[in-house]
């Protein structure tokens, strides 16, 4: 896998949730410096941390999980994320919304 540092990126994310008509939502293009830091937090309003790093699949080019930097200190669990350190790797298949914060299902 790929960890996704200084390097400018598209990230297409969501603008909402989806409509109840199933409609594609809205997306929206972003630079990678413009979203690395935001805070994560759970759909439950439990602030994880902050956006660290992108982890892509080399082969597909595809994000497979968001590394969230977290306090040392902090015993944070995910259901499916594992911890590395001070980051916290999220399956990028849990990220529900980005907006204001980035948020993940707990």
């Amino acid at each position: 896998m790929m960890k996704l540092n200084n390097y400018i990126i598209y990230w297409l994310y969501l603008l909402g949730d989806l409509m109840e008509n199933k409609q594609v939502p809205k997306r929206e293009e972003k630079l990678w410096s413009e979203i690395k830091n935001y805070q994560v937090a759970t759909n439950n309003a439990r602030i994880l941390g902050v956006l660290d790093e992108l982890i892509i699949n080399e082969k597909t080019g595809k994000i497979v999980d968001i590394a969230i930097r977290v306090e040392s200190d902090r015993n944070i669990h995910v259901k499916g994320a594992k911890r590395n350190g001070d980051l916290l790797l999220v399956p990028f298949a849990k990220v529900e919304k980005v907006g204001e914060f980035i948020i993940v299902t707990e």
